[in-house]
């Protein structure tokens, strides 16, 4: 009975020490992981190709980076040993995570990605029982098949090397300037949604560079009404 204990023990403990550097990675891994899931999801669905992507740089959409680190610290953490209990913390922490993002890309610039109103299972449009099942089992592959490969990876890496450190650090100082970019860039595109000239050089570099025409190209998926959503 001790020995049976001492498996069950080591079995529901954390796979893997979690450090701040191993988390980053494993936004970016999941943000450019589920941007490639979700292009090749609607190819097959819909047919065609159609720009997926969550920054104004990169591959890269963060609303699966942020799902992976939260399925990571919480389904992984601990729900390990019980599958169904991973499943159904995957699919309340992504669905929470979906749900969320789609709340403030409303609030925050009157943008719409994606609308469930016609499905079954919704939630105010925004989450729908057919995604949450999909999220469930996101985190049963993440947790059982992806995590045991990063525990590998992550244990031969010098965390605390110089090559480590600065590579982790550097990139994280690019990934917060492409959100804060990205989060301009929308915000500006919601105000001439509202007809609002540029009134800053801020707005004026926005103009130019993120006009409307590169923003409905790159953000395909999305669009953005201003306050006349709101």
């Amino acid at each position: 009975m001790e020995a049976t204990a001492t498996i069950r023990q080591a079995e529901a403990a954390p796979a893997s020490s979690l450090n701040l550097p191993l988390l980053f990675w494993l936004f970016v891994v999941g943000s450019i992981a589920g941007l490639a899931i979700e292009t090749v999801y609607h190819a097959v669905v819909f047919g065609g190709y159609e720009s997926r992507a969550g920054l104004v740089w990169g591959p890269f959409s963060p609303i699966y980076g942020t799902g992976a680190v939260a399925l990571t610290i919480m389904a992984n953490r601990f729900t390990r040993v019980n599958a169904v209990a991973v499943f159904l913390v995957s699919a309340l922490v992504g669905s929470g995570v979906e749900f969320a993002t789609s709340w403030l890309m409303e609030v925050l610039f009157g943008a719409v990605a994606w609308d469930y109103s016609d499905t079954f299972g919704n939630i105010d449009g925004r989450v729908n029982l057919m995604f949450a099942v999909m999220w469930g089992t996101l985190g049963l592959v993440w947790t059982r098949l992806v995590m045991p490969l990063i525990d590998r990876v992550a244990g031969k890496i010098d965390w605390e090397g110089s090559a480590v450190r600065v590579l982790s650090i550097a990139s994280a100082i690019f990934m917060v300037l492409n959100v804060a970019l990205t989060i301009q860039a929308f915000a500006r595109e919601g105000a001439r949604a509202d007809d609002l000239p540029p009134a800053t050089p801020i707005d004026h570099f926005l103009d130019e560079q993120f006009p409307s025409t590169w923003m409905q190209e790159r953000f395909e998926n999305m669009s953005i009404y201003g306050s006349n959503l709101r």
